[in-house]
């Protein structure tokens, strides 16, 4: 028996009108299913997103300097000095320290005309890496003591090894153990990883780099006769 349903035009419009509302609601519910599952909440997006900055591939003549900031670890001159060197280096790699080891020569004879900043670009930002590990230290040194001991000492390190860590961080302990805290301490240690992110986000892709004034010296590309050249260029 078939049943013969008749609808009024008054029941005919409410009936489109409850399967306009149905369709409403699933297109609602769907949409927010879709946008927990594949997407990210506005002003909510995982902490690894908001920090992760991808390597660049940049031409190495586009490349500039970062400005110079209060708290970059200034090894020689001053804000006022004649020319500015910026060296990324890695403390595991004998080729940085040549770098630094020379260009700094060259400047301490200069009276202050140049100013030396050094910032840590390791091989490898991983815990673990000595190189790593080693800028770590090195950063966490420069926190507590202004004499900043530990640069000079891991930059005498030709060949640096993961027990060295340990004897340099003997040598200058302090009496409260601030060293060994802040060698394990999460801030610390992402902090320095931030900043070798960020050279790399900027086409810093590996140590020895070396800026003077605006011009970037690549260590691929680049020695250090053609450094100190740049330098007296500068200064004259």
């Amino acid at each position: 028996m078939i049943m013969n349903i008749r609808l009024n035009p008054e029941k005919t419009a409410l009936l489109l009108i409850i399967i306009a509302g149905l369709s409403l609601l699933g297109a609602v519910i769907w949409k927010n299913y879709e946008t927990r599952t594949q997407y990210f909440l506005s002003g909510s997006p995982p902490a690894e997103i908001f920090t992760k900055i991808e390597p660049k591939s940049v031409p190495y003549n586009q490349i500039k300097p970062p400005a110079f900031m209060q708290s970059d670890p200034l090894v020689m001159g001053s804000i006022t000095s004649t020319v500015g060197v910026i060296i990324y280096g890695d403390y595991a790699d004998p080729k940085s320290l040549t770098f630094y080891k020379e260009i700094t020569d060259m400047a301490a004879r200069q009276k202050g005309r140049v100013r030396v900043i050094w910032h840590y670009l390791p091989a490898n930002d991983k815990d673990g890496e000595v190189g790593y590990e080693a800028s770590v230290l090195s950063e966490c040194n420069r926190l507590i003591d202004p004499a900043w001991s530990a640069h000079g000492l891991l930059i005498d390190k030709s060949n640096l090894k993961r027990s060295d860590l340990e004897i340099i961080s003997n040598q200058i302990m302090d009496a409260e153990n601030m060293l060994w805290a802040c060698r394990r301490d999460k801030d610390i240690q992402d902090y320095v990883r931030h900043g070798i992110n960020l050279a790399r986000g900027d086409g810093i892709d590996k140590a020895p780099f070396v800026f003077v004034g605006t011009q970037a010296f690549p260590s691929q590309t680049s020695s250090t006769v053609e450094i100190l050249q740049s330098i007296q260029s500068y200064l004259r």
